[in-house]
C-alpha cells in the first residue's frame, strides 16, 4: 500500500514537473500590472494573426559604424520575477485576495519554484560567460520560498556581483483600486517587500532599484520614503506600452510621478529630483505587445535594432544607457531541445561581445548606471568651443549674455505646378539669407527638385552656392502622406520597410501614385542632386507604426532630425529629444500664425492693422513674454508658394475631393484639373517679401539663426544638463 502511494506520488510530481515545463514561460501579457516586454509563454501564439510568419533566427547586426569608445553605452540585462501565487499584504487587507494565478503557476509550489530558481543559476551562468552583471527584480511569494526552502541562489547572486532589487507589481501586493491608498501605505508594502529580498540573500544588501508601481502619479514619493533611488521598465499596464517621450538613453530626475494618461511630468527633468530614471534606450516603437509578435528571433533582431538606435545617439560626455528585460526560465527552443536562454547567449555572442570588446559598450548594473549618471551630474558642462560655450558668459563675468533665442527660417517647398514663380521665390529667399549672413532651411519634395532639374536648375545651383541647409518633406500622391497610406496600414513590417524605402528611392508617378523604378526619386534624389542627405524629415502619415517605419528609414539613408510638431510642443527643461533615433525638431513658438484666428501673418499683413501682424512685432512680443532660464527655439515657417498664390495649394485639386477637405480622390489623378489658387496681387507680395526680409534682418542681428543641421549639432556638442534631453 505504501509503494502503491508512493508510486502515485512520484507520478503526480512528474505529470506536475511536465504541465510546469510545457508552460514554463510565464503567460505575461494576462498580467495587467506586468512591466516592459513582459510576453506569452513559448509556443502561445494566441497575440500573433494567422497570416503571421514566426522567425526561426535572428539575423540583424549591429552597423559598423554605430558607437563609438568614446561615447560607450552602459548596458545590463535585468531579471523580472513575477509574482506569481501572491497575495496581497497583511498590511492592507486579511491577505485573501491571491493575486496569483489559478492555472497551476504558482512559487508556493516548490516543485514550479525550483524548475524557475534553476533557470535564474542559468541565467547568471550564461551572463558571467559574457563578463555581465544581472539586476535580479524579484517579490513574493518566491522571495519567501527562497528563504523558507534554505536556497542559496540570491546569496550566490550578490557573492558575484549582480545587483538585488524590487520588482513591485501594485494589485498584486496592494489589492484592487491600489492608487487610492495614500503613499504611506505604499511605502509600507515597499520595504515589506524589500526586507523579504534582504532575508533571501541572508545578510544586508542594498536595494536602490525597483521596477513597477507605474500607473500610480505619486510613485516616486513612496518609493524615495521607502529607500529606494532608482528605477526603470516604465509601462502603462492596461494598454501594454510606454510613452514615446520615454524612447532615450539619458538618465534623468522625474519632475512628477506617472499616471494612466499623463506622463509630462514623469518625462520632465527635475535636476532636485529624489529618483534617477533609466530608460530603455531608443525603440522603434512603444507598444511592448507588438516587439514580440513574430517569435523570439524576431524580438531578438528589434532589439538589435535598437542597440543600433542607441549607439548612434550617444554622445561623448554624456551617461548614455541602455538594458533588455528577460524572465525567468525564458527564450528556450523545445522543439530543438535547447535550454533556457539558449538564444539570449547566442545574441550576447554575436551581437554584444563584439561591442563590448570594441569599447562601445559597458557592462554596468542599474545602481552602478545611476552612480555614473550621478558623477555626471556633478562635472557636466558646455563643451570647448561649442556654440552653446560661446554663447554663455566667461566665468564669473556678468557682462556677456546668452542668445536671446535660436530661430529657424524653415521654407516648405511643393509648388511643382507653378515651378517657375516657385524657382524664382527660392532664388529670391536666398539672396536674402545671404545679405544677412545666415542661412535659411529648405524643405523640399522630391517631384519639385526634378522639376526644378528639368528646367530651373538655378534654384538648385542657388541653394547649394548660398551653402543652405536641405531638409525634406512628402506630398501626395506619396502614400506617405495622411490619407494615401492605407495600403501600407495592411503590411507587415517587413513588407512596410522595403515599400517605404522604394518610395523614397524611385521616382513617382504623380497621375497614378505608382513607383517608377526606371528612376530615381524620393529621399534619395533629394540627397543625389545636392550631394548630401536632407538633415530634417517631416513624415505625414498619422499611423504611429507607418511613422516608426519611416523614420528608421529615413534614419539609414542619412536624416538627423524629424518633426513632431510643426509650431510649439519643446519641453521647457529638455529641448534636445529623440524620437526613432531623430532629433526632434524643437520650437517653442513659431512666427506663423496670428494671435487673434487661425490665419497666417502673410494673409493679414495688408489689413487695416498691419502693424498688429507684422512678423517681427509678434517675434518681439513673444521675446518680451519669454520668461525660462534657456533661449527659445523659435521657428518662421512658411511655404514659397505663400509668397505669390492666395488660396489652396494647387496640387490639393489634383489629390483631394475638394481643396478644403482632406479626404483623397482616387487615382488616376487628374493632373489638368482646375487650379483654384490664384495670384496675389504685386503690393500684397510685396508687403510679404518687405515683412519677411525685415524678420530676418531683425533675427540675424539680435538672434542665433540655426537651421536643422546647426541645432544638430548643437545637441550633440551640449553636455549642460539644462539644456539636454535625457
Amino acid at each position: 500500500m505504501q509503494e502503491a502511494q508512493n508510486y502515485f506520488r512520484s507520478q503526480n510530481r512528474i505529470r506536475k514537473i511536465i504541465y510546469f515545463a510545457a508552460t514554463i514561460a510565464l503567460a505575461l501579457t494576462n498580467d495587467v500590472v506586468a512591466t516592459p516586454r513582459d510576453r506569452r509563454p513559448i509556443g502561445d501564439d494566441s497575440s500573433q494573426s494567422p497570416s503571421r510568419i514566426v522567425q526561426e533566427e535572428f539575423s540583424r547586426q549591429v552597423a559598423p559604424d554605430a558607437g563609438s569608445a568614446e561615447a560607450p553605452i552602459l548596458f545590463c540585462v535585468g531579471l523580472h520575477i513575477e509574482p506569481l501565487g501572491a497575495t496581497v499584504s497583511e498590511l492592507v487587507s486579511s491577505g485573501k485576495d491571491a493575486a496569483g494565478r489559478k492555472d497551476g503557476q504558482d512559487f508556493n509550489d516548490e516543485d514550479f519554484f525550483r524548475i524557475h530558481a534553476d533557470s535564474i543559476k542559468s541565467l547568471k551562468t550564461v551572463i558571467q560567460k559574457h563578463g555581465g552583471k544581472l539586476t535580479v527584480q524579484a517579490q513574493t511569494p518566491f522571495t519567501k520560498m527562497v528563504v523558507q526552502t534554505k536556497n542559496h541562489l540570491f546569496s550566490d547572486l550578490a557573492d558575484a556581483g549582480h545587483e538585488l532589487a524590487l520588482h513591485f507589481h501594485e494589485d498584486a501586493h496592494l489589492g484592487k483600486k491600489c492608487e487610492r491608498l495614500p503613499p504611506a501605505v505604499w511605502t509600507a508594502v515597499m520595504k515589506e517587500e524589500i526586507a523579504w529580498i534582504k532575508k533571501a540573500a541572508g545578510r544586508e544588501v542594498p536595494i536602490r532599484y525597483w521596477s513597477g508601481g507605474n500607473p500610480y502619479p505619486r510613485l516616486l514619493e513612496a518609493a524615495s520614503a521607502a529607500g529606494l533611488e532608482v528605477m526603470s521598465d516604465h509601462k502603462n499596464p492596461r494598454k501594454q506600452e510606454t510613452d514615446d517621450k520615454l524612447l532615450s538613453i539619458r538618465p534623468w530626475r522625474p519632475a512628477g510621478g506617472p499616471s494612466e494618461n499623463d506622463m509630462s511630468a514623469f518625462a520632465r527633468h527635475d535636476p532636485n529630483g529624489k529618483i534617477i530614471y533609466l530608460p530603455d534606450g531608443i525603440f522603434a516603437g512603444a507598444d511592448f505587445r507588438e516587439r514580440k509578435q513574430s517569435g523570439d528571433a524576431a524580438y531578438f533582431d528589434y532589439l538589435t535594432d535598437g542597440l543600433e538606435r542607441s549607439l548612434k545617439a550617444a554622445q561623448k560626455n554624456h551617461i548614455n544607457v541602455f538594458h533588455i528585460t528577460v524572465h525567468s526560465a525564458e527564450f528556450h527552443d523545445r522543439a530543438r531541445g535547447q535550454p533556457a536562454f539558449t538564444m539570449l547567449d547566442q545574441w550576447l555572442t554575436k551581437v554584444m561581445d563584439p561591442l563590448v570588446k570594441a569599447g562601445k559598450v559597458r557592462w554596468a548594473t542599474f545602481s552602478e548606471m545611476a552612480d555614473a549618471y550621478k558623477a555626471w551630474e556633478k562635472t557636466a558642462s558646455p563643451a570647448p568651443g561649442s556654440k552653446l560655450e560661446a554663447s554663455l558668459p566667461p566665468a564669473g563675468s556678468a557682462a556677456a549674455k546668452p542668445p536671446k533665442a535660436y530661430m529657424t527660417f524653415a521654407v516648405n517647398v511643393h509648388d511643382w505646378v507653378h515651378m517657375d514663380e516657385s524657382a524664382d521665390t527660392i532664388v529670391r529667399l536666398v539672396g536674402i539669407f545671404r545679405k544677412y549672413k545666415v542661412r535659411g532651411d529648405f524643405y523640399l519634395s522630391a517631384p519639385t527638385v526634378a522639376a526644378y532639374a528639368k528646367k530651373r536648375p538655378d534654384a538648385i545651383k542657388a541653394i547649394l552656392a548660398g551653402g543652405m541647409t536641405v531638409s525634406y518633406h512628402v506630398r501626395p500622391p506619396c502614400p506617405i502622406y495622411i490619407g494615401f497610406d492605407e495600403k501600407l496600414k495592411v503590411m507587415d513590417q517587413p513588407t512596410l520597410a522595403r515599400t517605404v524605402r522604394a518610395y523614397e528611392t524611385f521616382g513617382l508617378d504623380l497621375a497614378t501614385g505608382d513607383l517608377q523604378r526606371d528612376q530615381p526619386g524620393g529621399y534619395a534624389y533629394v540627397t543625389q542632386v545636392f550631394g548630401k542627405p536632407p538633415v530634417c524629415v517631416s513624415p505625414q502619415s498619422d499611423d504611429r507604426r507607418i511613422k516608426q517605419a519611416v523614420n528608421a528609414v529615413y534614419r539609414e539613408m542619412g536624416a538627423k532630425m524629424v518633426i513632431q510638431y510643426h509650431e510649439t510642443g519643446t519641453p521647457l527643461d529638455r529641448p534636445f529629444e529623440y524620437l526613432d533615433g531623430l532629433l526632434i525638431r524643437p520650437s517653442d513658438f513659431s512666427i506663423t500664425h496670428v494671435k487673434d484666428g487661425n490665419n497666417f501673418w502673410w494673409n493679414r499683413i495688408k489689413s487695416r492693422r498691419s502693424d498688429k501682424y507684422d512678423p517681427t512685432a509678434q517675434l518681439k512680443v513673444e521675446l518680451s513674454a519669454w520668461q525660462a532660464t534657456r533661449p527659445p527655439f523659435i521657428t518662421s515657417l512658411i511655404h514659397e508658394n505663400n509668397f505669390y498664390r492666395q488660396g489652396p495649394e494647387s496640387w490639393k485639386a489634383y489629390y483631394m475631393e475638394d481643396t478644403k477637405s482632406k479626404t483623397p480622390r482616387q487615382p488616376p489623378y487628374d493632373l489638368n484639373a482646375p487650379d483654384e489658387s490664384r495670384p496675389r496681387p504685386q503690393r500684397e507680395q510685396d508687403s510679404i517679401w518687405q515683412a519677411y526680409e525685415r524678420m530676418v534682418a531683425y533675427a540675424a542681428a539680435n538672434l542665433v539663426v540655426a537651421t536643422s543641421e546647426d541645432i544638430v549639432k548643437l545637441a550633440e556638442q551640449t553636455q549642460n544638463p539644462e539644456l539636454t534631453a535625457p
